[in-house]
Order: structure tokens, then sequence, then C-alpha cells
């Protein structure tokens, strides 16, 4: 009786140790990839910054889908290129990331959000258009285990000016702790 509660006891101490170091991974795992997603969209803006199409496309899932606001959803990385070529080609942008961009992993799935900051400027011009964009994407895992955008949607932020918050917002709401 003695000898079956022994192994019976070093078994839970064994079982106990195996599955906290399991846990322990999991989390670790977590960590790096969401440090991954985040690099992700550094290189994102880098890219952007840069005008480089290949390295741009580079983050982007073979099945991805880019779902602009106001505009039909655009399905495929090539169909994806296309529609950025123009907008890479006789522009100069930068592309800045600003504030924390949430990352939840789920699996082989990663949520995203966050805001970056866009400008323009005409190759040759001296007019530039500056845009404050939020995101909301899905990301996947591929099989060598880095990540790729799934579904990009992002949208402009409202332009608040100090004066016009209150009537832009509403009355009610309290302005004194902004949700950014």
């Amino acid at each position: 009786m003695k000898k079956l509660n022994l192994n019976f006891l070093i078994f839970i101490i064994l079982f106990s140790i195996l599955f906290g170091c399991a846990k322990e991974s999991k989390e670790t795992d977590v960590e790096s990839d969401i440090a991954a997603i985040k690099e992700l969209y550094n290189q994102y803006c880098i890219a952007v910054s840069a005008s480089d199409l290949d390295h741009f496309m580079s983050l982007w899932d073979d099945d991805a889908i880019r779902m602009d606001h106001n505009n039909f959803a655009i399905v495929g990385k090539e169909k994806i290129r296309s529609h950025f070529k123009v907008r890479f080609d006789p522009f100069n942008n930068k592309m800045a990331l600003y504030g924390e961009t949430e990352v939840e992993v789920s699996g082989d799935l990663a949520f995203a959000r966050g805001n970056v900051t866009l400008s323009i400027t005409p190759k040759g011009k001296d007019t530039t258009t500056h845009f404050d964009v939020k995101f909301l994407d899905i990301l996947k895992r591929k099989e060598d285990g880095s990540w790729r955008i799934y579904i990009d949607s992002p949208s402009l932020n409202p332009n608040l000016s100090d004066e016009s918050m209150e009537a832009e917002l509403g009355k009610d709401q309290d302005l004194s702790d902004p949700v950014l």
C-alpha cells in the first residue's frame, strides 16, 4: 500500500511539473506571437514609407481581404497589389503607428487594433495630405509560424476640434477621459 501511495505521489508531482511547464510555454509562445505581430505592423509602416510594394505585399496572406470603408472588398493578394500600386508609385508616403497596438492571439488566428498616421505627398509637389487611420485586422499564422494579414479593415478616425467635440460627440458624453 505504501508503494502504491508513493508511486501515486511521484506521478502527481511529475504531472504537476509537466503541466506547469506546458502552461508557461504556451504563455511564452503567445507573448512571442504578439511581439511578432507588432513587428509585422512596424514593417507595414516601413514598407509604406519606403513605397516598397514587394515588402508591403510580403506581409499579406495569399487569400487576404482588404475592406476599405465605403468601398467594395478587395479579395486576393494580387488584386490588393494592384490596388496599392497606384498609391505607391506616384506618391511619397509616410506612415507611423501611434498609441498601443492591441493584439489578441487565439490559436492560428489573431486580432489586432491600432492607429496610424499617413501623410501622402505627390512626387514633385509640396502639397501633403494627412490622414489619421484606425485599423481592425485579423491575421493568420502560416505553416512556418509567421503571421500574415488576412483581413485588413481600416477607416479614418474623425477629425474633432476642441470646440466641436461636444457638438459632434453629444452633450451627454463624458469628454474628460477620451478613449483613443
